[in-house]
Formats: C-alpha cells, structure tokens, sequence
C-alpha cells in the first residue's frame, strides 16, 4: 500500500510540473539558421524571456545544426535585440530557454 500511494504521489508531481509555457500575444518569430523561433516573456517567472525552436519539418535525417544553445542566444537578440545573460539561462525538459536580458541603454 506505501509503494503504490508513493507511486501516485510521484506521477501526480511529475504531471503537475511538466507543464510547458504557452506562448503569448507578444512572442516574436525568428529565423536562425533556417530553424524557426519563437521568443516571448515568461508568465511564470518575472523578468524571464522565453525561447523554443519550432520543428516543423519533423524531418529525422536532416543536417546536424549548431548547438540549440547558441541558437536560442541568437534568438533572443533577433527578436529581442538583447543579449541572453548565459549565467540566468537554462532549459526545461520540453527544450524551452529561458533567460533573464542584458539590454543595451
């Protein structure tokens, strides 16, 4: 009876935070590299912009790219015209970047 209500307890957590940001009315779209991106502030974290690189092809034997994290760096200054503070950025489980923005005054 522990181990199943353990059970329950972990898949009910695991579901609650494995819920990706949903773009809003404000994201931009960016083309790096030939890969699409849309940038757009976090609803969930104050100050954060958020960035995911949209794989419309689905095409599985494509050219390698450059790593996604250079990408989304790129990202955030085409759409953003800022720069992605490298310290703040991480991704989450679906390949979201998030970032905190070093903006010129």
């Amino acid at each position: 009876m522990r181990v199943f209500a353990a059970l329950v307890l972990g898949a009910s957590l695991f579901a609650s935070g494995a819920q990706a940001e949903k773009p809003t009315a404000e994201t931009k779209q960016v083309t790096i590299l030939g890969r699409d991106w849309l940038v757009w502030p976090s609803q969930v974290v104050a100050g954060e912009v958020v960035a995911r690189r949209q794989n419309l092809e689905l095409l599985p034997e494509r050219a390698p790219s450059l790593l996604t994290v250079r990408q989304a760096m790129r990202a955030y200054r085409g759409a953003t015209g800022c720069t992605a503070n490298y310290d703040t950025m991480y991704r989450t489980d679906n390949g979201d970047y998030h970032a905190a923005l070093i903006c010129p005054k």
